[in-house]
Parts: C-alpha cells; structure tokens; sequence
C-alpha cells in the first residue's frame, strides 16, 4: 500500500472520530439504518441493554438518544401492530357471525364486541373478546372461533362489507343517533331467533335486528 493511499486512510479516519466526537459532546444521534430499519420492520423488538450485549449496535454509539429512539420506535410499532390485529379480529367476526345480516345486523354485532371490551367479565381486547375460550371446542363465545373449521374468509364482497362496518364501529363508537342501534348500548349478548340459549332467560331482552335477538346484562 503505498503512502497516498494511508494518508488519505488517515486522514478519513481522523475525519471519522472528530464527528463521532462533536457528535457525542453536542448529545446529538443520527439512528443507524440498520436501527432504523429493525425498528420498522421487527414486530417485537428486545430490550436495547439486550440488543447492545449481542453487539447488535457495535457499528453505532449508545447513548441516551439512541435508547429513546429505539424505545418509541417499539411503542410505535407494538401500536400499529395491535390496532392492525384488533381491526382483524373484529372484522373477521363480523364476517363469521354475521354476514347474512344487514349493515345495520352487523353493525350490531360488533357493537356487542366493543361493549364486551368495556364490560368487567370480559377480556378487554376485541381480539381477547372474540377468541375468548377459543381452546374449548364448540364451547367458546362465538361460535366461528371454535368449530374447528379455518377462519379464512372466502366471500370477497362480504369481507368488504364487513371490513366497512369494522371502521363505522370503530369510528361511531357510541355516537349514534338511530334509535334501534341506540338500544344497544349496554348490549353484551345475542343469539340467533331460531335456538332458545337458558342463559337469555337471567338477562334483559334489548331488540331484534334480522336474525339476531340482542340483550343486556342489567
């Protein structure tokens, strides 16, 4: 190797620590890609102190900004991720359990969920609601989660429907000015018109929308 060649080595060497070093006094961080890009693309991420002892970061500083950058990128993604899923999980029970049904049948099944979330013997996850003793065949609270039959929608238009109906729920919450949805704002309970559950008996009938009798608990 000749002498231009390690001059100009040195020379970006020196280069090299003299930002590293402004860098570290002015506590400023520009995130890594290989950060940036496990950030966006891990679902769960390990704890930094975890991911530095694996020399995951031996190409960049730790420091204070570093840990913060990667914590909020982990939120951020354990966000996107769950709001995603619960989106899913409710959509897809609308699909299952109600599909049949009007916008306004659906509408009124997903409510149902969304009360259960807020009710204190129910999970408080839609997903959690949905798939509640999923493990129990043919004995969970909804029938298309433990029938043994795949979960896989196979009707493209009603997926559609039910994937519309999810964001209205979503959106309206408890705002609603149609009086029969306004029945349903305590209901945690519906069974089809054509079977006579013993449970429907201890609670309070609410309405009738489709093939859906609707009730709450007190």
């Amino acid at each position: 190797m000749n002498g231009k060649i390690l001059a100009l080595l040195f020379a970006i060497a020196l280069t090299f620590a003299a930002g590293a070093a402004q860098a570290a006094n002015e506590n400023k961080f520009d995130a890594p890609k290989g950060m940036v890009l496990a950030a966006t693309n891990n679902p769960v991420l390990p704890p930094v102190a975890d991911q530095a002892s694996r020399g995951d970061f031996q190409d960049a500083p730790l420091n204070l900004a570093a840990i913060a950058i990667n914590s909020w990128s982990q939120k951020l993604k354990a966000f996107v991720d769950r709001t995603a899923a619960e989106k899913s999980c409710l959509t897809t029970a609308v699909y299952f359990e109600a599909r049949s049904e009007s916008e306004q049948g659906q509408l009124a099944v997903a409510r149902v969920i969304l009360n259960r979330t807020m009710a204190p013997n129910y999970p408080s996850s839609i997903c959690g609601v949905v798939y509640q003793n999923a493990s129990r065949l043919n004995a969970c609270q909804f029938s298309f989660a433990c029938d043994g039959k795949h979960d896989r929608p196979d009707d493209s238009r009603a997926w559609q429907t039910a994937l519309a109906v999810t964001a209205l729920a979503l959106a309206s919450n408890n705002e609603t000015k149609d009086k029969q949805m306004l029945l349903l704002a305590t209901a945690t309970n519906y069974h089809a018109d054509y079977v006579d559950p013993r449970w429907s008996r201890s609670l309070n009938r609410l309405t009738k929308i489709g093939r859906h009798i609707f009730y709450s608990q007190g």
